[in-house]
């Protein structure tokens, strides 16, 4: 009988907050009219008459920055004692969602003034006031929950061991080295020009999926054993792994959201390690970054895995262009050391187009072409099940590591 009230109670609230995100909807379709047939009186209020594009910009920008920052004061500051379903309204996260789309509505809504004008009017004030509206929640974001998500972090004990660890590893100092990582500067410079159009947008619509930090942080190891913050778009919700720890994301993760499975196929959540690149705690080819609290583990119970950081860590590797989402600890050791061993500009080139295929188009080396039986998918789930336990401090239980000339 309680769990019937509690449902009814429950489908009210429910039937109730669907009603209010309806008023919403029609009062803010309700301003965009208003705004858009009274424009010719408002606009001497916001500088028409100046002559400079760009203080006209920056002065409209800054009106949208003020009204986002009033908005989210009369929201948090709201009291609705009576109105329980609208109670999710409460939530941050609720609150931030409809003040950025209450504002990008107003930029609309001007920007459709603005198209009589031309086409560029409206695409550049429709941009303008939408990015300072979202720059402003950013803030908002950031003074909430920071922007970037820290995740597990080792304790120092972990950071230490592992540093010590590496202490007798020889560092890759070949005149290739120190060439690559010009490359690499230049590379992921260019990378971050050229991507802005599409990262922009993408970082709004993971931002509206679960506002909160647009980046996480994975404390990982880089070379020499030192660690350092890689950077990724949030494709989880947050604080994934408050209840679990560190643990590798499964196959078909509950924990993923919607945008961020196909950012995770895609690896475009990965965009963020040009600026790992571009400080040098990273490289366009080398062996995929571990996490810090995963190599603390592994250092202890496979012999020579501190050689994989002779050299900086990269976005594209032997063991995960030949290799798989299953592979061991020791097997992508094997690969590591193979690709130190011959490391050099050809190779590179051929790891990171082999990579971009494999990511981008789907198509893998040929030595991973074959025909995807049953018995393949079987094996696929051990060989997970073996790389889960060990990445938890479990054992493996393959084989002994083989010598790297095995590795093919």
């Amino acid at each position: 009988m309680v769990s019937e009230t509690r449902n009814d109670g429950s489908a009210a609230r429910s039937r109730r907050y669907a009603f209010g995100l309806l008023i919403y909807a029609v009062a803010t379709v309700t301003l965009f009219v208003v705004i858009s047939r009274n424009l010719d009186r408002i606009r001497p209020l916001y500088g028409y008459d100046i002559e400079n594009t760009a203080v006209q910009y920056c002065l409209y920008g800054l009106i949208f920055v003020a009204a986002t920052i009033v908005g989210d004061a009369a929201l948090t500051r709201l009291r609705l004692p009576r109105l329980g379903s609208l109670r999710p309204l409460r939530r941050r996260e609720s609150q931030l969602r409809l003040i950025f789309l209450g504002a990008a509505a107003l930029a609309l809504a001007v920007a459709v003034f603005q198209s009589r004008y031309g086409a560029a009017k409206f695409v550049s004030y429709f941009g303008v006031g939408t990015l300072a509206a979202f720059a402003t929640c950013l803030w908002l974001t950031k003074r909430r929950w920071g922007f970037v998500e820290l995740v597990a972090a080792p304790t120092p004990g972990e950071v230490d061991a592992v540093l010590w660890a590496h202490s007798g590893v020889a560092l890759a100092d070949l005149p290739w080295d120190r060439a690559k990582r010009a490359v690499d500067a230049v590379v992921a410079l260019s990378i971050i020009i050229v991507s802005l159009p599409i990262s922009l947008p993408l970082v709004i619509v993971l931002w509206l999926q679960d506002p909160g930090p647009i980046l996480v942080a994975k404390v990982a190891v880089k070379r020499g054993g030192q660690s350092f913050n890689q950077l990724k778009l949030r494709t989880m919700i947050k604080d994934a792994e408050h209840d679990t720890g560190p643990v590798p994301a499964a196959p078909d993760d509950a924990r993923v959201t919607p945008l961020g499975g196909l950012l995770r196929r895609t690896h475009i959540d990965e965009l963020p390690q040009m600026f790992n690149m571009l400080v040098g705690d990273m490289s366009l080819v080398g062996p995929r970054p571990e996490r810090t609290v995963f190599v603390a583990r592994h250092i202890q119970r496979i012999p020579g895995y501190a050689e994989r950081h002779a050299v900086r860590p990269g976005l594209a590797g032997l063991a995960q262009v030949f290799g798989d989402y299953y592979s061991t600890p020791s097997e992508k050791l094997r690969y590591d050391r193979l690709y130190i061993r011959r490391r050099g500009p050809l190779l590179d080139l051929k790891l990171f187009g082999a990579a971009l295929l494999l990511a981008f188009v789907g198509i893998a080396p040929s030595a991973r072409r074959r025909r995807r039986t049953e018995g393949l998918y079987r094996r696929q789930e051990r060989r997970f099940q073996r790389a889960y336990s060990a990445l938890r401090g479990g054992h493996e239980g393959d084989a002994p590591d083989r010598n790297d000339e095995d590795a093919h």
